[in-house]
C-alpha cells in the first residue's frame, strides 16, 4: 500500500489511536520452549500500537530449526561421507552433525558446498 491510500488508513486509524510502522526487518526469529524455532527471512513486519499495547504481525516464508543435539557421529559414517563428499574427516563429522546424522544429507550438502 503507497501514497495517498497509505496516508489516508494512517490517518484514519490514528483517528481511533491505533498507531502502525512498517519494520525493515532482515530476519525474525521465534524460539520455542521444546527448543525449536521459527526462523523468517526477509518478512514484512508491521508493528502496531493500539492503547499503550504493541502488536508485530510478520508475514513471510519461515523454516522451522530443529535444536542441535549432543549427536556424535559413529566413525564409519564419518569415513564414509569423507570419503564420498572428498572431505577431511573434520568436514564430514561437522556436516552429520548440522544434518542430525542424515548421511545422504551430509553428502549432497558437502557435494554442493564445494562445488
Amino acid at each position: 500500500m503507497h501514497g495517498r491510500s497509505m496516508r489516508d488508513l494512517r490517518k484514519a486509524l490514528r483517528g481511533m489511536n491505533i498507531d502502525f510502522q512498517e519494520i525493515d526487518a532482515e530476519t525474525v526469529l521465534i524460539k520455542l520452549r521444546d527448543g525449536r524455532s521459527y526462523v523468517f527471512k526477509n518478512p514484512s513486519v508491521i508493528l502496531t500500537r493500539v492503547q499503550g499495547q504493541e502488536t508485530f504481525q510478520i508475514v513471510g516464508n519461515y523454516e522451522i530449526e530443529l535444536p542441535k543435539s549432543s549427536y556424535s557421529p559413529p566413525d564409519e559414517d564419518v569415513k564414509l561421507v569423507a570419503s564420498q563428499a572428498g572431505v577431511s574427516e573434520e568436514e564430514a563429522r561437522k556436516a552429520l552433525i548440522d544434518k542430525n546424522g542424515d548421511l545422504a544429507e551430509a553428502i549432497n550438502y558437502l557435494l554442493q558446498k564445494g562445488g
